[in-house]
């Protein structure tokens, strides 16, 4: 099945290039007054958006609250089983904080599933699941509010209805429904009928933007909740209630805060562990969702422990979809296929997020990949199969360069030379409890899609062929 319309847009933007390059020039500029920024720099972006059929979409949904099924089954075995959880090494510290089951039964609540898609076929291997720290949710919603201001978006709209995902109001919902779940633990019980205070909580410099966490804030504030933005390390615990480093009492936490780095700082953090395990605030999402995040999963997922608990239809899914997994042992480093074969293999942190420390086999060589394998054996890293991503054509209409300059560096004019380039594709799906509610689209020049790369994001649209 074709999952996507891709030659028809590009026909239209050749058709007229010159103004669809004037169209393309003034979205960029449209961007840079927006707040889609990564470290402070515009994020770059692909003129023409990733536009899914209709049966491309519901496609995708289905597998993709399969996958979310499955992973929820994956959390509930590990809060249940012993042996089970013996399988994922994780420290006493971090079990405990796992083993902390919230009271709503929506145990992930929200995550961003990264896929390698087969636009041809509707095939896919998982690349990442993102649990609550997902973020890009504004870059989405910049996207779409500039495309709406194109060419390509009015000569489209001629032909097609065209379904665009709202990503914060849809959250907020969501969130409050969970929360009503759970009857609102945390709260004084005359209180539990009132919709909560909610605290967006992070390490704010670690954070994906500013922005994100506002429109976040201001959506929980259209549902009719008390909402802040809080740094997790300011918060304090005083007379049973949680506190904004501001003094605000909040009762529901929108957790952004990877559970890494709250492991790693959570001397700092004492008070907001404290109101957590003490069960006087609504964590959405608990630690539980570690699980998932934690990419030894992807080996655990092809254990017979865990096909022992799973439908004969589960198991098949993740044979497909799931890309072989090992911890990079010394053993597994020393194999003479992984030695010998470095195309065939990528090498990945278990628990880390931005595409830090990733090394692919293909992008090194045969030196460095020796080195790479000898230096991270032993060390929490994992060895996985590489799968090369689905490539397409795509144009920028800005600068050339490999980073996009601040505004103010360039002329955006005739000093370009808009290419037509090949990019490597990544598909984020976002699911809100269990649900599909966006697509993330993003791609690369190079076989590793990241925003630390040369990465230039996309818009997502839903394509609905408009009645004659």
């Amino acid at each position: 099945m074709k999952m996507t319309v891709d030659a028809e847009p590009r026909e239209l933007v050749l058709r007229d290039f010159e103004a669809h390059a004037a169209s393309g020039r003034a979205q960029i500029e449209e961007m840079r007054q927006g707040t889609a920024t990564y470290k402070g720099v515009p994020i770059k972006f692909g003129y023409l958006p990733k536009y899914f059929s209709e049966e491309g979409f519901a496609k995708l949904k289905s597998d993709l609250e399969q996958a979310w099924r499955i992973l929820v089954r994956v959390i509930e075995e590990y809060l249940d089983k012993a042996d089970y959880r013996e399988l994922f090494g994780f420290s006493p510290e971090l079990e405990e904080m796992i083993l902390h089951r919230p009271a709503y039964s929506t145990l992930l609540p929200v995550c961003r599933l990264d896929i390698f898609l087969n636009e041809e076929t509707g095939d896919f291997k998982f690349c990442e699941f993102n649990a609550d720290g997902s973020s890009a949710m504004n870059e989405n919603a910049e996207l779409y509010r500039t495309y709406r201001n194109t060419l390509l978006y009015r000569q489209m709209d001629e032909r097609y209805e065209q379904y665009m995902f709202e990503l914060f109001d849809s959250w907020a919902e969501t969130f409050l429904r969970i929360y009503a779940e759970g009857q609102g633990q945390g709260r004084q019980e005359t209180d539990k009928a009132a919709l909560p205070a909610v605290a967006v909580v992070d390490f704010l410099e670690k954070g994906s933007s500013a922005a994100e966490f506002t429109a976040f804030r201001q959506a929980f504030e259209r549902a009719g909740c008390r909402a802040y933005v809080a740094e997790i390390r300011d918060m304090s615990f005083e007379d049973g209630r949680l506190l904004t480093g501001e003094g605000h009492p909040v009762d529901a936490v929108y957790r952004r805060a990877v559970t890494s780095d709250i492991l790693a700082h959570r001397e700092e953090v004492r008070p907001f562990l404290e109101a957590v395990c003490g069960r006087k605030v609504c964590l959405i999402g608990d630690f539980c969702t570690q699980v998932v995040h934690d990419k030894v999963l992807f080996r655990i997922l092809h254990h017979a422990r865990t096909a022992a608990f799973l439908s004969a239809e589960d198991r098949a899914f993740i044979e497909a979809h799931v890309p072989f997994t090992a911890m990079l042992t010394r053993e597994i480093a020393e194999r003479a296929d992984v030695r010998k074969n470095r195309e065939k293999w990528i090498i990945k942190p278990r628990d880390s997020y931005g595409a830090h420390g990733i090394y692919p086999g293909r992008l090194c060589t045969e030196e460095e990949w020796l080195q790479q394998l000898d230096a991270h054996a032993d060390t929490d890293y994992i060895l996985q199969e590489f799968v090369t991503p689905y490539r397409t054509e795509n144009i920028y209409f800005g600068p050339a360069s490999a980073k996009t300059p601040a505004a103010g560096q360039e002329n955006l004019g005739e000093d370009s030379l808009p290419q037509w380039q090949s990019f490597s594709n990544m598909t984020g799906v976002y699911l809100y409890g269990g649900r599909v509610a966006g697509i993330y689209s993003r791609a690369s020049v190079t076989p590793i899609i990241s925003v630390e790369g040369d990465e230039h994001e996309m818009t997502s649209i839903v394509l609905k062929k408009r009645s004659l």
